[in-house]
């Protein structure tokens, strides 16, 4: 079967999947060519896999339809594909779809665990709002990250995808329309951004909310993106948001009560 593979590095374990199993990739399709696609940039290399950064439009992909394509596989894709002829056309989605419909659910899954998951539903002009062919449930536990929860997403969409692909026509006949939905909206800047005067309980919480998409720190009037973090609760006589050390690696800034780590290769400036 012949497919174009559309996503980015969450789910690249399925992209790897489809390598592996022998399945014809047509081509891939990247968000970006920056480091949320990087892995599966890599693959692509490896595997001579022509890789595309543009948005595709419907004359593109009815072409690739006419030359015996007959699936299509997305999978954390920025854009939403126009309407096309395609047999199969699947949207992997990272939570227990009707629940969790949007851009970014893993922010969300943290505070609503109740529904975390993979779902394999039918592409349609309705975000996520398919037919549901698949899913399956991924617990969290307590104090758990955004990283973590994302690993096991990674992890899962591959058994979900092999289960789909054992008998494609079963399960995409079979698949159940989707009823009364939560939609979880973009994450806005000032959501992930950190107040130096809130407890290291709380800086810590937004720390595993947020973590490979990064927290939001104001440093001497300006924004900058932060990814890697540590904190601890401990006494001291400075004033919240205060730089207490600083070198080429590390800069130590005091919250409320105790001080937060930032590994300064994990900034980058926000425009």
């Amino acid at each position: 079967m012949r497919i174009v593979y559309f996503g980015n590095n969450m789910f690249s374990s399925c992209l790897k999947y489809l390598i592996k199993g022998g399945f014809e990739i047509e081509r891939v399709y990247i968000n970006s060519p920056d480091f949320t696609s990087s892995a599966i940039s890599k693959l692509c290399e490896t595997h001579q896999i022509p890789l595309f950064k543009n948005k595709p439009m419907s004359e593109e992909l009815e072409h690739l339809i006419s030359m015996g394509v007959e699936m299509f596989i997305v999978a954390e894709y920025l854009h939403i594909l126009p309407e096309t002829n395609v047999k199969y056309a699947i949207n992997i989605h990272p939570s227990m779809l009707p629940n969790g419909r949007g851009p970014t659910p893993l922010p969300y899954l943290l505070k609503y665990p109740e529904h975390s998951g993979v779902t394999i539903h039918k592409l349609t002009n309705v975000v996520d709002g398919g037919d549901v062919i698949l899913q399956s449930d991924v617990p969290i536990q307590k104090n758990e990250s955004i990283t973590t929860v994302m690993v096991k997403m990674h992890i899962e969409a591959v058994n979900l995808l092999k289960t789909f692909l054992s008998d494609v026509e079963c399960h995409y006949e079979n698949a159940k329309p989707q009823s009364e939905y939560s939609y979880f909206p973009l994450i806005d800047i000032t959501e992930r951004m950190l107040d130096w005067k809130q407890s290291t309980q709380h800086i810590s919480s937004k720390i595993r909310s947020y973590g490979f998409i990064g927290v939001v720190l104001k440093l001497n009037n300006r924004l900058w993106n932060a990814k890697h973090l540590e904190t601890v609760e401990y006494g001291h006589h400075y004033d919240a948001g205060k730089v207490i050390y600083e070198d080429e690696y590390l800069l130590v800034i005091s919250s409320s009560d105790g001080i937060v780590c930032v590994h300064k290769y994990s900034l980058s400036l926000i425009d």
